[in-house]
């Protein structure tokens, strides 16, 4: 794969060489470490603790899993479907995804440091109270997804379909908004503090601070 290589992120930390691995089942504490694994089946599967260490992952479905407190270091993920799992309270790290579907991932309380989406779809994703910390979503779906009490400071949202996205309670000073989408965005004054946005964008921002704009000529 790919290393996607962006300022003031970690990449992933691996192995010259990883070798093939066949897992068919997940258990729980377990712990899956340099290896690579291309077009897994983990649907449906539960299992508490695991980690994932110097991966790389394709292909790979893991489709409503619930993953509780699963840890994801240094890997790779491209063209994998995390699609309505529930992996509360996960930890990423120097992370990568790469044209993923997350469609209704429940990340609720997740800790995320230097962390990529790129190309993915999150539709619906759930990010509740969720930390992150030198992470980006480049070009991604984001229609609908849930940051309520997430602590943005400094994230990037690059191109991306925020439409609907509700940013309740949360932290988004220093957050780059500029290039995506924010129709109908979720916010109030207090959560756009300090977001950074492009001239574009300032009107639709303005009426989340509940102002109106009119021409000087326009009556009253």
């Amino acid at each position: 794969m790919r290393q996607l290589a962006i300022r003031g992120i970690q990449p992933p930390q691996m192995p010259r060489h990883l070798a093939a691995q066949e897992i068919r089942a997940l258990a729980n504490h377990a712990e899956y470490v340099a290896l690579r694994l291309a077009k897994g089946d983990f649907t449906g599967q539960t299992a508490a603790s695991v980690l994932f260490e110097q991966v790389e992952l394709s292909r790979t479905v893991f489709q409503r899993t619930i993953l509780m407190g699963a840890r994801l270091f240094d890997a790779r993920v491209a063209a994998s479907d995390f699609s309505g799992a529930d992996w509360r309270g996960a930890r990423f790290r120097r992370v990568e995804f790469s044209g993923c579907r997350l469609l209704g991932i429940q990340l609720l309380e997740a800790h995320l440091d230097d962390v990529i989406f790129r190309d993915c779809n999150l539709e619906s994703a759930v990010f509740a109270s969720a930390v992150f910390k030198a992470a980006r979503f480049e070009g991604c779906v984001l229609r609908g997804a849930l940051f309520d009490g997430a602590d943005l400071r400094g994230m990037t949202f690059a191109r991306c379909d925020l439409t609907n996205a509700d940013f309740t309670g949360a932290n988004l000073r220093d957050a780059d908004l500029r290039g995506s989408i924010i129709d109908g965005l979720r916010a109030g004054p207090r959560e756009v503090q300090g977001a950074i946005i492009d001239p574009t964008q300032a009107i639709q921002v303005v009426s989340l601070l509940g102002l109106t704009v009119k021409p000087v000529d326009e009556e009253s």
